[in-house]
């Protein structure tokens, strides 16, 4: 008899009472994997948004350099492109087309500025100055001053996520000082 009013004495946990807990831990292991989703996902957007603005950084970064030693500027198309010469006197055209900022050197392949996976550009307007005086002197008379770009850029995220992204970039030209060819 004695092993038998032990054996009623002693407490245990009920059905109700474990799944109670079994639920409390799932629900608690679901917070925690969404906010870790989430933070996966920030994460991610963050990353694809860090290489389209790198992307952004080179191709702009190329461009002024182009522009900063070269000569005869000429801009083409309502401001959406400029043709002019490479400090080695090769012809350069920079044109905005079909949501895309290209690049072409003399003959060689035309290729884009930007990644088109990262970037779409939605707008770009090139105008430089126009200088005008009754000084003598080359310099003064056809040199552009100032080559300005105005960018309408939208950032990819592979998620599908977009970020607009509207900037203007100056470039001084060194080597402006004529508006002929100085190659011929």
């Amino acid at each position: 008899m004695a092993s038998g009013n032990s054996i009623k004495n002693k407490k245990g946990f009920t059905i109700l009472e474990m799944s109670i807990v079994i639920l409390l831990f799932m629900f608690a292991v679901l917070t925690v994997s969404t906010i870790y989703l989430s933070l996966i996902n920030a994460s991610v957007l963050a990353n694809d948004y860090y290489q389209a603005l790198e992307n952004v950084r080179l191709g702009t970064e190329k461009i002024w350099r182009i522009l900063k030693y070269g000569w005869s500027f000429r801009v083409i198309s309502n401001g959406s492109g400029i043709i002019f010469q490479k400090k080695d006197c090769t012809t350069t055209t920079i044109v905005f087309s079909d949501n895309r900022l290209y690049y072409r050197e003399g003959n060689m392949e035309t290729t884009t500025v930007f990644d088109p996976e990262l970037v779409k550009v939605n707008n770009l307007i090139i105008a430089t100055d126009t200088p005008q005086t009754s000084e003598t002197y080359a310099y003064f008379q056809y040199a552009p001053k100032i080559i300005i770009l105005y960018y309408d850029l939208e950032i990819k995220s592979k998620k599908g996520a977009t970020s607009t992204l509207i900037f203007e970039q100056a470039v001084a030209p060194l080597n402006s000082t004529y508006s002929t060819n100085l190659c011929e």
